[in-house]
């Protein structure tokens, strides 16, 4: 209990109070009301960011799909599974700054990415993925919001799968059911819990992870092309050094946060009555 007052509960209220003030990180902080709030509403970035925000939001089916997919087939036991797992695995060892500066040296307009395009006659596709606002926010879905989880997700899926009974199979290939009907009557029912707590995750990922990816990947640009909440805060209050209209910010994404741990407390509660 004295450690979640002292590192939750108290950096949560202070939080709330110097958002309310006028303060910049040192000294002592003016009290102003809702004066950050009524500069945040009116500030193009922030609505910006929460555009952004909401497009990535639309990568996350996409993010849930394909590891299930996934751990599917891998579950058939293909040859070799045991081996595509450790390989797919593998991103999530490495941090996510690593990961972001990897990617912005493979999608740089004279990076990787593109001299293979070319050089297969696909010059036409050698596009210039980080300088244009929608392709950078497009590449950042892709490879945050589904590429990254990608391995954890299929894991995680596969682990799920291992409690659904061989017998529930077995029945739905006497009644002929091929494997698309199968995933789709069988496989996704008996996990229905385990899919829901990753779609929240996800979530939880995209509002207040995302900031070490993005900032070695495209320092949220170009422009504010992927501009979103959490490195709006960091612009606030570490670049333009205004804690307290950081605070106000930051004040937003908690309320987000709070929203996605409510469900994930009813989805575990649902769980457990199932």
């Amino acid at each position: 209990m004295l450690l979640l007052l002292v590192f939750i509960l108290y950096p949560v209220l202070s939080n709330l109070y110097y958002g309310l003030t006028r303060w910049k990180g040192m000294g002592s902080a003016v009290f102003i009301g809702l004066e950050n709030y009524s500069a945040m509403v009116q500030d193009e970035k922030f609505w910006i960011s929460l555009k952004n925000t909401g497009i990535l939001i639309l990568f996350i089916p996409l993010g849930v799909l394909f590891p299930l997919a996934l751990a599917a087939i891998l579950r058939m036991g293909i040859r070799g599974w045991s081996v595509f797992r450790a390989l797919i695995y593998l991103p999530n060892i490495l941090g996510y700054v690593i990961i972001g500066l990897v990617f912005n040296i493979i999608l740089r307009k004279t990076g990787p990415l593109n001299a293979v395009l070319t050089s297969v006659g696909l010059s036409s596709l050698a596009l210039d993925w980080l300088n244009k606002s929608w392709l950078a926010l497009v590449s950042l879905g892709l490879v945050f919001v589904v590429w990254i989880k990608l391995g954890f997700g299929c894991i995680y899926f596969l682990a799920a799968m291992s409690g659904i009974e061989d017998t529930l199979y077995d029945a739905a290939r006497i009644d002929g059911a091929g494997w698309w009907r199968t995933f789709r009557s069988v496989t996704i029912p008996s996990i229905r819990f385990s899919i829901e707590f990753f779609v929240v995750l996800s979530f939880t990922e995209l509002f207040a992870r995302a900031f070490p990816f993005i900032y070695s990947f495209t320092r949220g640009g170009p422009g504010f092309g992927t501009f979103t909440l959490e490195y709006g805060i960091y612009n606030a209050g570490f670049v333009a050094f205004n804690m307290g209209y950081a605070s106000a910010w930051a004040t937003v994404l908690f309320l987000f946060c709070s929203a996605i741990a409510v469900v994930q407390v009813r989805l575990m509660m649902r769980g457990d009555r199932d």
